[in-house]
């Protein structure tokens, strides 16, 4: 991870800490503590640059709901007019039309999912191998648009999800569904798909490079799926709690 990037991440974690000292309210009080270790575990996931826990990152900081504290500290006035340029002013209206199609959850669905399978197009991923400044941004993209797609699902104070619980869970179920279709196709592959894998010497656990192949598939199968999977989990949780809760007060 680039020097620039790690200062950014730095940077983040001490507004956080000062905006979240001048948060008041009930629900604030309670929820800080969790909240806080959350985003700081997305944090410590980013500063280790490795593309498994860029994946688990965007879920963690969206439930440390970090907007309202890295806003804080910036000073009354500050705060007020960049509040009345970004909602009244003209100039920035492009800005509120992106946001407006951005947030729509079937948009962000498409262009995380999406994200994800091009950059695993043989061409893009090759590119990427061999320019350390694509694929830094190809992290960020990532970031970026993880941040989008679990933000339109998960609370994220004062940001609420968009999303019914059964709507909630078929957006991470066909989430995973597509992953799952993308770590099918490597793992499918008869040869090498990609010109990096043909190039590592000494080759781990002398593995051939078809081998190594289908190990970066299999990582994707799983663990790099969690994420995804315990959010299913807490879906149907979430559809199947009022109804084990009318059984209870029935049988009660």
């Amino acid at each position: 991870m680039s020097a620039l990037a790690l200062t950014g991440i730095v940077v983040a974690a001490f507004l956080y800490h000062l905006g979240a000292r001048r948060l008041e309210g009930g629900r604030s009080r309670r929820e800080r503590p969790w909240r806080a270790q959350s985003f700081y575990a997305g944090l410590v996931a980013l500063a280790l640059a490795i593309a498994l826990l860029l994946m688990v990152a965007p879920p963690l900081i969206v439930l440390g709901a970090p907007w309202l504290a890295l806003w804080r500290p910036l000073s009354l006035g500050s705060r007020r007019r960049t509040s009345r340029w970004l909602l009244q002013s003209r100039s920035a209206s492009p800005l509120r039309a992106a946001a407006r199609g951005l947030t729509v959850p079937a948009v962000a669905w498409v262009l995380f999912v999406g994200a994800i399978w091009l950059s695993h197009l043989p061409v893009v991923f090759d590119y990427a191998a061999g320019h350390d400044a694509f694929h830094e941004g190809e992290h960020l993209l990532f970031v970026a648009l993880g941040l989008l797609f679990w933000s339109r699902a998960l609370d994220s104070p004062p940001l609420h999800a968009r999303l019914t619980h059964w709507r909630r869970l078929a957006f991470f179920a066909a989430a995973a569904a597509a992953e799952t279709a993308l770590a099918l196709v490597v793992l499918a592959a008869h040869g090498p798909l990609y010109v990096p894998y043909e190039r590592v010497v000494p080759r781990p656990e002398h593995l051939t490079v078809l081998a190594d192949q289908q190990l970066g598939g299999a990582i994707m199968l799983e663990p790099a799926s969690i994420p995804l999977l315990l959010a299913i989990l807490w879906s149907i949780g979430k559809l199947v709690a009022p109804k084990l809760r009318q059984a209870r007060e029935s049988a009660a």
